[in-house]
């Protein structure tokens, strides 16, 4: 008895609106399919697909453009002609750029950063968009032009890398997205097709067992030869021969576990500590874009993103709603954790990726951030995150106004303004001071009696620090004192970026990161030097 089909098993189109329906059991049917009719011999004999003379003869057209500020975009194709946000990296600003049908657009920072695998991986893409994609939004272009609605192009979105659009959801964008769907399922696939991938990896795994060979079988040298090979990105390798069953043959090697720890041994979503935080921000920009270009902040062990529905401040210091608890893929850069062993092309399989050891005694693991983990964040406007980012500070909006004010009058005091802060915290003991600072409680009685308007800048930015000021009011204080900040020297540049990416962190854990990065501790040598 024959079981019955699932959506899994469909392949058809909608007889509507032109789309494919295409089930993830039938990927490599229509796979076979695209490359009976543009490069047959592929699915004969094992070899690297000639990407560049396929979208030649699909008339497609290349071109260079960045797509987005944080290399989230790969690419994309114009079905129609149409306008794209182009993205400059000198200015920061976004503009629109109209392109006729049959442009691929696609990122140059992206292949320098992820190689060339991933480059004709984009453009395969794409030209799987033209093939089966290009009716339906023509069908959809004359249905739209009665409500006078745009059609954009969609985007090789890297953060959808993974994602699975809802069944049975009928809304129009949630058919595009399993466009989108289907088109980075196929793209390895064609790159790799099924028996000619398999015909080719057991040719090299027999190579590596015969008798002639003295070394190990090893899965890292053959993900590598078939990487090399078949011109494609190492992780697409993993995952195909995963695909085409040949793990039982694999699983044996002695690095097997070590090489494919990040696809079946790594856990999603873990809480950094700060100074782990900042230690992956400074080593690498792109996730620094995806902070700041997003609107993150860090809270309870994560960079959420800055709204009220999954951020709350209590006492000054951000903490998670229960809705941001149970929906951190929603709202949370999603940090990954694996154990590690090192084996050759280790540095390979992690490029594109920002990362950070995690060793306790002989327990190795590795903290990672990619763009392919993360959700499509649904941002809204800059100008709600600017607000709210502001609105999570530990001041009010009363108290920031009365600031404000003291701060213009000539005739008031940096003490002043330090002592109206100190009082609303109810910072009226010396002992308190002491803990939220680090200096010596002397300073709180020259604070209160206005004697200490020559205070230095390390004084100076512990009490902000203390009082968990944001950067805007940090800065009006320094402005009212005799101190002026350097934004490109330490440790003023390295206190400015703790205060712009991690909003109210205690002084204990903003001196941890300071002992990281090198910089002197703020209020430990004052406190060391008068106990």
């Amino acid at each position: 008895m024959t079981s019955k089909p699932t959506s899994s098993d469909i392949f058809d189109i909608n007889k509507k609106t032109g789309a494919l329906i295409l089930g993830k059991n039938r990927l490599d049917d229509y796979a076979t399919k695209y490359l009976s009719k543009h490069c047959k011999e592929a699915l004969l004999t094992p070899m690297p697909l000639p990407v560049d003379a396929i979208l030649q003869e699909a008339g497609l057209t290349v071109k260079e453009v960045s797509l987005s500020r944080n290399l989230d975009i790969f690419g994309c194709c114009l079905l129609l002609d149409g306008e794209v946000e182009v993205y400059d990296h000198q200015t920061g600003i976004s503009h629109t750029v109209v392109y006729p049908a049959g442009t691929v657009l696609i990122d140059p920072d992206s292949e320098a950063l992820y190689g060339e695998g991933a480059k004709r991986n984009t453009l395969i893409h794409e030209a799987l968009h033209w093939e089966k994609d290009k009716i339906y939004f023509e069908i959809l272009a004359i249905k739209n032009a009665a409500a006078s609605e745009k059609l954009y192009p969609i985007m090789c979105r890297q953060s959808e890398t993974f994602f699975q659009p809802p069944e049975g959801k009928k809304t129009k964008e949630n058919e595009v997205r399993w466009l989108e769907w289907q088109a980075h399922r196929l793209a390895p696939r064609v790159l790799m097709p099924f028996d000619s991938f398999k015909k080719k990896a057991l040719e090299f795994i027999d190579s590596y067992q015969s008798q002639n060979n003295d070394s190990a079988p090893s899965c890292d040298t053959l993900v590598e030869d078939l990487s090399e090979f078949f011109i494609v990105s190492r992780a697409s390798v993993k995952y195909r021969l995963i695909e085409v069953g040949l793990m039982g043959r694999i699983s044996e090697f002695e690095d097997y576990e070590a090489v494919f720890a990040e696809i079946n041994n790594s856990r999603e979503f873990v809480a950094l500590t700060p100074v782990e935080a900042y230690q992956l921000l400074t080593a690498d920009s792109f996730l620094c874009e995806w902070v700041n270009g997003g609107r993150f902040v860090f809270a309870d062990g994560y960079f959420v993103l800055a709204d009220q529905k999954y951020i709350t401040a209590k006492d000054g210091i951000l903490h998670l709603t229960a809705k941001a608890k149970k929906n951190l893929a929603q709202c949370a850069i999603n940090i990954h954790e694996q154990k590690y062993a090192t084996y050759q092309n280790m540095q390979k399989d992690f490029m594109g990726f920002a990362f950070l050891y995690r060793v306790e005694g002989i327990d190795q693991r590795i903290l990672t951030f990619h763009p392919k983990y993360q959700a499509n964040f649904k941002y809204e406007p800059e100008e709600v995150y600017s607000a709210f980012h502001e609105h999570i500070s530990a001041y009010d909006e009363n108290e920031e106004i009365e600031l404000v004010k003291m701060l213009s009058n000539p005739t008031s005091t940096l003490c002043q303004c330090l002592w109206f802060l100190m009082e609303n915290r109810k910072w009226m003991y010396p002992e308190i001071f002491n803990n939220k600072t680090h200096l010596h409680k002397n300073y709180h009685g020259k604070i209160k009696n206005d004697k200490y308007n020559n205070m230095g800048t390390d004084v100076l930015m512990a009490i902000c620090v203390g009082l968990k000021l944001c950067l805007r009011i940090t800065e009006k204080l320094f402005d009212k004192s005799n101190n002026k900040l350097n934004y490109y020297q330490d440790p003023d540049k390295t206190h400015i970026h703790i205060i712009e990416n991690m909003p109210g962190i205690s002084l204990q854990d903003f001196n941890s990161i300071c002992e990281k990065a090198g910089v002197k501790q703020l209020g430990s040598t004052i406190k060391d030097d008068e106990d």
